[in-house]
């Protein structure tokens, strides 16, 4: 029974393998009959998007004197990952872009984290999501406000 099983795991692992190859999800180092690869990761070319991502569920995850994390639970489309934040609603300061899809070398990300550093203590900080889907539309959040805990 086992060696049904773990026959079962590498054939099914096989198979997402070609499919993710074939799809160019993922590439290879090694060549597959019926796969041609540039031998760079691409993302799909999927649907196409004609919307901005819409964002929910941005919220603090955990606040610390200097840095915070903040989490939007979901985007409807595969997108990026940026925050927008300062001491007013004008920001001033952006975290580096990830999972950015318009790159060509990810897929983007449907649930999203950003952790913002070099805050001062006892200070309140005014943010914003920003997510881009693979076509270029962006989606900023409403502001949102945070207070860090006094050094």
């Amino acid at each position: 029974m086992l060696v049904f099983l773990l026959i079962l795991l590498v054939l099914s692992l096989a198979g997402f393998t070609y499919y993710a190859a074939y799809q160019h999800y993922i590439k290879l180092p090694f060549s597959v009959p019926g796969i041609t690869s540039d031998n760079t990761t691409k993302t799909s070319q999927g649907p196409k998007y004609t919307t901005p991502p819409t964002i929910t569920g941005v919220q603090v995850s955990a606040k610390a004197i200097k840095e915070v994390g903040i989490l939007w639970n979901t985007t409807d489309q595969p997108s990026s990952s940026q925050v927008e934040w300062g001491t007013t609603s004008s920001y001033g300061n952006k975290t580096e872009i990830t999972d950015d899809p318009t790159s060509g070398k990810v897929l983007g990300a449907v649930t999203h984290g950003v952790k913002i550093t070099g805050l001062t203590g006892n200070t309140t900080y005014h943010y914003r999501v920003v997510s881009k889907n693979k076509d270029g539309f962006e989606s900023k959040s409403d502001d949102y406000t945070f207070t860090t805990p006094a050094e």
